[in-house]
C-alpha cells in the first residue's frame, strides 16, 4: 500500500469504527454496536489502511485480530476519545500512562531478560515498564487474573488455566555441566551411561526439566547418585563450581554465566528446553507486541555470540 493519502481526512467516525473492532473484535459486532452496515466497517476500515498505508488486521478463525500498528493507532485513538471527554468535562489536565507489565522466572530475569528489558525501558521512555521475578507456578493466574501483560517463561508450562497466546522465541539444547577437574572433563562428548552412579546435582520437582532429565536417565538404566537438589541452573552452578557433581542444564542462557572452573560437554541425547512468551490473545496494550520484537531480536544475537 502507497502512503498517498493524508489520515487527517479520516473522521472521527472512522476512528469510532476502528476502536470498536479492536474492542469487539469483528466487523459484524463492530457494525451492531455503532449502529450501522458491516460493509460500512469495512470500507472503513480499508479507506484508513489506504491512508495509513499499513495493514491493521488479519483474519483468524472468524476474528479480526489487530496487528501491532493497529494497537499503536488504537492507543492514539484512545487518547484522541480521552481528550474529547477530559474537554466535556472540563478535566483535560489528567492523563493517564501505559504501563507494560512483565513476569518471568529468576533464571530467565538474572541471566538475559532483566538488562533486555532495562535497555527497552530506555529506549520507550513514553512507556513504563513493571518488571518482577515470580514462581513459574503462579504465571498463568497472574497473567489470566490481568496481573501481568505478558509472561516469558518455559514452552511446557500448564496452560490449561487460561486460554493464552504462546510465541516459542529459542530451543536449547541440554548440555552437561562440570568443573574443569572432574574425571569426565578430557572427554569430548558424553552419554547417558556416563552418569550412572556418579554424583548428580538435580533440579527440584518443580523445575520442568526434573521430568524431561529424570526420563532420560530412566530410559538408559541411569541409576542416579544425586547429591544435591537446586532449583534452577545459576543455583547449581555454585554447587558445580565446588566439584560437587555433574549438572545437565540448558545451553543458553547459563553458559554466558560461567567462569574459569566451569566448562560444558554435549551429550548423545536430545533434550531441549524451550522458552516462550504467554500473553492472552485479546491484550490491547500494543508495547506488548513491540516487547516481544525486541526481545526476540537481541536473543537471536546473543545466541549467535553462543555457538
Amino acid at each position: 500500500m502507497k502512503n498517498n493519502l493524508s489520515i487527517r481526512s479520516a473522521s472521527l467516525r472512522d476512528f469510532e469504527i476502528i476502536k470498536a473492532i479492536i474492542e469487539k473484535g469483528s466487523a459484524t459486532q463492530a457494525a451492531e454496536s455503532l449502529g450501522i452496515s458491516q460493509p460500512a466497517v469495512s470500507k472503513a476500515v480499508a479507506s484508513i489502511e489506504e491512508k495509513l498505508g499499513k495493514t491493521l488486521f488479519t483474519r483468524e478463525k472468524g476474528r479480526l485480530n489487530p496487528t501491532k500498528d493497529a494497537l499503536f493507532f488504537y492507543e492514539e485513538i484512545v487518547n484522541i476519545f480521552n481528550s474529547l471527554e477530559r474537554i466535556d468535562d472540563n478535566n483535560w489536565a489528567s492523563k493517564s500512562s501505559k504501563t507494560l507489565k512483565v513476569i518471568t522466572t529468576p533464571t530467565i530475569a538474572y541471566s538475559y531478560l532483566a538488562p533486555l528489558t532495562a535497555r527497552y525501558a530506555k529506549e520507550r521512555s513514553n512507556v513504563k515498564v513493571s518488571f518482577s521475578v515470580v514462581n513459574s507456578v503462579d504465571m498463568m493466574n497472574l497473567l489470566r487474573e490481568g496481573r501481568a501483560d505478558i509472561a516469558l517463561a518455559n514452552a511446557d508450562i500448564n496452560n490449561n488455566l487460561a486460554e493464552l497466546t504462546i510465541e516459542p522465541i529459542f530451543k536449547s539444547k541440554i548440555v552437561c555441566m562440570m568443573h574443569k577437574n572432574h574425571e569426565l572433563a578430557k572427554k569430548e562428548k558424553l552419554v547417558l551411561s556416563d552418569f550412572n552412579f556418579r554424583n548428580i546435582i538435580m533440579y527440584t520437582t518443580r523445575n520442568i526439566l526434573f521430568s524431561k532429565i529424570m526420563k532420560a536417565f530412566s530410559g538408559s538404566g541411569v541409576e542416579t547418585n544425586v547429591i544435591a537438589e537446586v532449583s534452577d541452573s545459576l543455583v547449581a552452578l555454585n554447587f558445580v563450581n565446588e566439584n560437587l557433581g555433574l549438572c545437565l542444564v540448558p545451553n543458553f542462557p547459563v553458559i554466558h554465566q560461567f567462569n574459569d572452573n566451569v566448562i560444558i560437554k554435549d551429550i548423545d541425547v536430545e533434550i531441549y528446553d524451550e522458552m516462550a512468551f504467554f500473553y492472552l490473545p485479546n491484550i490491547l496494550n500494543p508495547y506488548c507486541s513491540d516487547y516481544v520484537e525486541y526481545v526476540t531480536g537481541h536473543l537471536q544475537s546473543i545466541q549467535h555470540l553462543s555457538k
